[in-house]
């Protein structure tokens, strides 16, 4: 092991020594080019187009790219065409694609529209809503017999539809796909998943509305009790039936009291299906502040009435209640693509063995213990020592990994990173992982961890399907500050590491968009408060990335969680990520099984983030040679809320807030 490491190290001195991905003045040249395409300094630009293009940069393609975003409209197909071959295969030629793909959809070229379709990967999917429409439209004027169900399917999808979608919707609503039926029901989805700006571009498509109808939604997003009160809202349509529906959730969210009220008051206007979905949404509100009266809810309502989510829900209700019948009974009658999601894979599992179905369950284990994630792991430890499928496992070779660095797509994540582009180098660098197979993708991550890339290099080893390598999965840099950290704090180097792993990828400069920074992700208001706690004198934010500060202030904090839960692990996680008051509200009145409460909390954010963490420390242990605990037990078991369940610690000093 001790002889690998070093050649590793030797390795990668030579392969970061022998580097050579950007001349001395292209770093300054690039930033000049940069600022000209935000100023739309095209002559600028051009000069500093041709400078790299003389020295034969890595970075030229960016440099054409940008020129070719300000001159789209006047570039020619053959153009086009010679930065495709140029840079074939390159993220940047998709990137184009689908900018002249919006150009031919514009004037409605469908044959070379399609064309140029064809062109792309099949591994890459268009991500441009806008070009998605254009692309249905395509298929609808050379009389392809799919477009129109493809067509549907992207309405259903419930995206934001540009103006771009606009002539997708007119060819649909002609030939009555999109009939005032598809409509209403788009329509209201929008509402309930709060995109108001939909909303009104699908009612203006009906002939069942006026203008006025903007103005309601307006009113009724910005302040239900007040629209309701106001009794501006037209009852008489589908359209204005839709705002009372989309009033009460919204009470609902705030206060289920309140919206019960509304809805005795005017449930008068909704007919059976309208009722059944206000029903169905309080029943999941409910059910996310984890109401009892939730499973009642739900059962009231027609199933065939019920989003995923809800069913979701539904079922976390059961679970929540340790109602295993229930559970069971809602699992399987859950739509089929559901059920088969590892989390109710799992939970179905659970439900047979407490019913006495032990083979039946262990017939469902069995298959999940074989995938490598949380319930993976669970399923592994309730089937017991049965030999399964022996993992494939991979090590990559010196050579292998040279190779790999020789290829032009690298060759320009590395001058990015010189030039601390690191935004594109990673999306360079994921477009580039599409295309490759489970050992290449092994042979990536090492080269990112020889390069100290560890985002990357996690990146890389986690999108292995069949065959891995947990070591390049999990690194562990920066060892010698995490164990000091963890023993003079007394916690889990395990799960250090996996908070970290989660929080930033071992990024020390990662910045996330509500301001927490560094390798532990602290927030500059718990920073602030924890530094006065330590006593440290002129600590200011731009201390966040330093490695060593950062390290100090995020297990100070997760010292502090595990102090304030008795040394619970799930809740001290969910309250790194969510604040304490709120780890503290999802407790359940009575025990509670560790895996019942992470799969419980009503935060999707939250509750993937604390099944991550905890699947990373059970991962890290062995690595770090640090006693193994089983998965569950770490998890634990979550005590009883108290009656009195006091809240005296402030949400302002939790690491990050959402939803």
């Amino acid at each position: 092991m001790k002889t690998r490491f070093l050649s590793l190290l030797f390795f990668a001195a030579c392969l970061l020594g022998t580097s050579t991905s950007v001349f001395a003045g292209d770093a300054e040249v690039y930033l000049q080019a940069k600022q000209a395409y935000q100023t739309r300094n095209l002559p600028q630009l051009a000069e500093a187009t041709e400078t790299l293009k003389q020295r034969r940069s890595p970075l030229l393609p960016y440099l054409q790219y940008w020129q070719m975003i300000l001159t789209m409209d006047q570039l020619s197909y053959y153009q086009v065409q010679a930065f495709l071959q140029e840079n074939n295969e390159s993220l940047l030629s998709q990137r184009v694609r689908e900018l002249w793909l919006k150009r031919l959809g514009r004037v409605q070229f469908w044959d070379q529209f399609v064309e140029m379709r064809a062109q792309m990967p099949m591994y890459y999917s268009i991500s441009d809503t806008g070009n998605q429409c254009y692309q249905v439209q395509a298929g609808i004027a050379l009389d392809d017999p799919n477009a129109y169900e493809d067509g549907k399917k992207l309405l259903l999808a419930g995206k934001d539809l540009p103006t771009d979608c606009q002539g997708m919707m007119e060819a649909l609503q002609q030939v009555g796909v999109l009939d005032e039926k598809l409509l209403l029901t788009l329509y209201r989805d929008a509402l309930f998943s709060n995109k108001t700006g939909l909303a009104k571009v699908l009612a203006k498509r009906s002939s069942k509305t006026d203008n006025s109808l903007s103005r309601q939604i307006d009113d009724v997003a910005q302040n239900p009790a007040l629209a309701l009160k106001k009794g501006s809202i037209q009852e008489r349509s589908g359209y204005g039936r839709a705002l009372y529906m989309y009033a009460i959730h919204r009470q609902a969210k705030a206060d289920l009291a309140v919206a019960k009220t509304s809805y005795q008051k005017y449930s008068g206007y909704l007919d059976n299906d309208e009722k059944q979905l206000v029903q169905a949404y309080m029943a999941l509100e409910a059910a996310r502040k984890h109401e009892p009266e939730a499973m009642q809810g739900f059962a009231k309502v027609n199933t065939a009435l019920l989003s995923s989510e809800q069913w979701e829900w539904y079922a976390r209700s059961a679970l929540r209640q340790q109602d295993w019948h229930q559970v069971l009974k809602v699992i399987n009658e859950m739509p089929a693509a559901l059920a088969e999601e590892s989390a109710w894979r799992y939970w179905k599992a659970r439900a047979l063995i407490a019913k006495g179905q032990v083979a039946e369950a262990n017939q469902i284990l069995a298959k999940l213990s074989q995938e490598r994630h949380f319930y993976g792991w669970l399923a592994a430890e309730d089937l017991g020592p049965v030999a399964g499928e022996p993992m494939a496992t991979y090590q990559p070779g010196d050579d292998e990994v040279r190779q790999f660095a020789k290829q032009p797509a690298v060759k320009r994540m590395e001058a990015l990173f010189d030039v601390e582009a690191r935004y594109e180098a990673r999306l360079e660098w994921m477009y580039l992982l599409e295309a490759l197979d489970d050992p290449t993708r092994i042979v990536a991550a090492q080269y990112a961890l020889l390069k100290g890339w560890y985002d990357l290099a996690v990146l890389a080893a986690d999108k292995t399907s069949r065959t891995h390598n947990f070591e390049l999965r999990y690194p562990t840099p920066y060892r010698d500050y995490l164990q000091k950290a963890s023993r003079s704090r007394a916690i889990d180097e395990a799960w250090v590491y996996g908070i970290i792993r989660q929080e930033s990828r071992f990024m020390h400069y990662a910045k996330s968009s509500v301001g927490a920074g560094g390798l532990m992700q602290v927030m500059p208001a718990t920073a602030k408060w924890i530094a006065k706690k330590l006593g440290l004198n002129g600590y200011h934010d731009g201390m966040l990335h330093d490695i060593d500060t950062n390290v100090n202030l995020g297990t100070y904090y997760m010292r502090y969680t595990l102090d304030t839960f008795n040394g619970q692990e799930v809740m001290a996680t969910a309250a790194y990520n969510a604040g304490p008051s709120r780890a503290r509200r999802w407790a359940a009145n009575a025990p509670l099984e560790g895996a019942i409460y992470a799969e419980t909390i009503p935060f999707s954010e939250t509750r993937n983030y604390v099944k991550k963490v905890l699947a990373n420390a059970h991962m890290y242990a062995p690595r770090l040679g640090l006693p193994m605990l089983t998965l569950k037990k770490r998890l634990g078991t979550i005590p009883a809320r108290s009656t009195a369940d006091a809240e005296n610690v402030s949400t302002t000093i939790s690491i990050s807030e959402q939803e």
